[in-house]
């Protein structure tokens, strides 16, 4: 692989959001989730084991960045450069899940607090299932 980026930008663009959102870089989704779960270890005196998640994201980090340097951005090998080239044509239908599930990314992380609000409630409605029971028997 290598030389992808002069290809393809959007795609580079397309794979590092998710890729930077997996390994909790902010202001992206799973940087509050870790947030959340690293801040939950060090109040709860779980030393080791945040000590570990914080190690397996840069670990994460480190391997998004290596992937994504392999492909897009490390030269065209030398056996590929003689070779015909298939022009990545990306239209926009092709591509359209992955700008959404992008943009998902990026605004629940701008949106953290709202979106753990609302799992937050869905959480203690699945843990007091009393209101939907009330709700569902009131529309029979």
């Amino acid at each position: 692989m290598g030389g992808l980026f002069k290809e393809s930008p959007v795609l580079a663009v397309l794979f590092i959001i998710p890729a930077f959102a997996l390994a909790g870089i902010p202001p992206l989704s799973g940087f509050f989730a870790k947030f959340i779960l690293i801040k939950a270890g060090f109040e709860g005196g779980h030393y080791l084991i945040t000590g570990v998640a914080l190690f397996v994201g840069l670990l994460t980090l480190y391997s998004m960045i290596k992937i994504w340097n392999e492909a897009f951005l490390k030269k065209m090998p030398e056996e590929r450069r003689g070779a015909p080239t298939v022009k990545v044509r990306l239209k926009m239908i092709d591509i359209l899940p992955s700008v959404i599930l992008g943009s998902v990314t990026i605004l629940m992380g701008i949106f953290a607090s709202t979106v753990f609000d609302l799992t937050l409630q869905a959480a203690e409605s699945l843990l007091d299932p009393v209101v939907y029971i009330e709700s569902v028997m009131k529309g029979s």
